[in-house]
């Protein structure tokens, strides 16, 4: 069912428009992390999607059809560029009320390494990345500068390299994507209670349950098996949390299976329908407050997606990075998303050790949902989660 699904969206994603091919590998990464972790998991998807698109167009032969395909990126480069920038202009707007969200992406490479300049110029001028030349033989160094780059470029971010990073590694391709938005409608916090809830797994336990009774939109849809929520953030709603929770008696793998032929702008139509005939009412929601972390090596779940000469050392083709050999060892993926009665902070790094967490203990169990950070003029996905 699953491979359908994947051949289906991958084939027929060239008539789609542009906003709509981060979104589709968003649910794939999502997907198949989840099955390779066996358990709960949050995902930074744009900024994985962001950095294999810079490092896409350094690929030849097989490596390149096989990351084109799976991150479903146009083999035109100019055309592509273009509709990156543009689509990169609307989700990264500076001036927002309510929302802070910013992505970058580092290109660190060891100073005995030549990289081409047309490589170069590809990744500074059409996607924004920031090139620095480092000392690899001196691990320490390089995490020290790379650390200390982040820091001044991420005023809202603590995100610290470790000089494994950089230890027998000649390039190190790094994104690093942050969200900060709050309640367009605050929970008020006390009404915040202790619930009972059991998870996909059947484990029960505890959780800081969040109630709020407010004008938004929330609607049964038949077609996704859920009751699906928007939370806006910010005084122009320009972002939201969307939410997504099973019917009864529907596991949450059911229900994201529905995505086969359901789409994020089906949702909002769904919403934006039932408010025009219904008008807003007072709905209650709850969503249980917690801290989500998630350290993942996605080896396996790019392997699901068709992307395996790129991790091979005798056949990756990245020819057109340098005349070096290069494959890629490991990706590396850290996130944490923190959700509260004021809104959400979510961090994002490939690669990268989080630190100055948010002292908010990270929740043991949690009950069976779905959420999206989206940017709704795109249904661009920017963070998203399974529980």
């Amino acid at each position: 069912m699953w491979i359908l699904f994947f051949a289906f969206a991958i084939t027929s994603c060239s008539a789609a428009e542009f906003s709509s091919r981060p979104t589709n590998v968003s649910l794939l990464l999502l997907h198949f992390t989840n099955e390779a972790t066996k358990g709960p998991v949050v995902l930074a998807p744009f900024g994985l999607w962001s950095m294999m698109a810079g490092v896409s167009f350094g690929a030849h032969g097989v490596t390149k059809r096989e990351i084109f395909r799976a991150f479903l990126l146009l083999t035109d480069r100019k055309k592509f560029s273009e509709q990156y920038k543009n689509l990169t202009d609307v989700l990264f707007q500076v001036n927002m009320t309510g929302v802070e969200v910013s992505n970058n992406n580092y290109f660190f490479v060891d100073k005995n390494i030549l990289i081409y300049p047309d490589f170069r110029e590809i990744l500074t001028n059409d996607y924004n990345s920031i090139f620095k030349t480092f000392d690899f033989q001196n691990p320490i160094l390089s995490a020290d500068r790379a650390n200390s780059l982040l820091r001044n470029t991420n005023k809202r971010t603590s995100y610290i390299f470790h000089s494994d990073d950089f230890k027998d590694s000649t390039i190190v391709m790094a994104n690093v994507i942050f969200f900060k938005g709050y309640w367009s409608t605050p929970f008020n916090m006390s009404n915040t209670a202790r619930e009972m809830v059991s998870s996909f797994d059947g484990k029960r336990g505890n959780v800081d349950m969040m109630h709020i009774s407010a004008k938004i939109r929330s609607s049964h849809m038949e077609s996704m098996k859920a009751t699906v929520t928007e939370l806006p953030y910010g005084n122009d709603e320009k972002y939201c949390m969307l939410l997504l929770f099973p019917d009864a008696n529907i596991s949450i793998k059911d229900m994201y299976r529905n995505f086969e032929r359901v789409t994020f702008r089906d949702i909002f139509t769904k919403l934006q329908r039932d408010e025009d005939e219904f008008g807003l009412k007072d709905i209650d929601v709850k969503l249980p407050k917690f801290v989500k972390r998630s350290k993942l090596q996605l080896h396996k779940p790019f392997n699901d997606m068709g992307i395996y000469d790129a991790f091979e050392p005798n056949d990756a083709a990245f020819g057109r990075i340098s005349n070096e050999p290069i494959y890629i060892e490991t990706i590396e993926h850290n996130v944490i998303v923190s959700v509260t009665e004021s809104g959400t902070v979510a961090y994002g790094s490939t690669p990268g050790i989080i630190a100055k967490l948010p002292t908010v203990q990270e929740n043991e169990v949690m009950p069976p949902f779905s959420f999206f950070i989206i940017e709704k003029s795109t249904a661009t996905v920017i963070f998203g989660g399974i529980f």
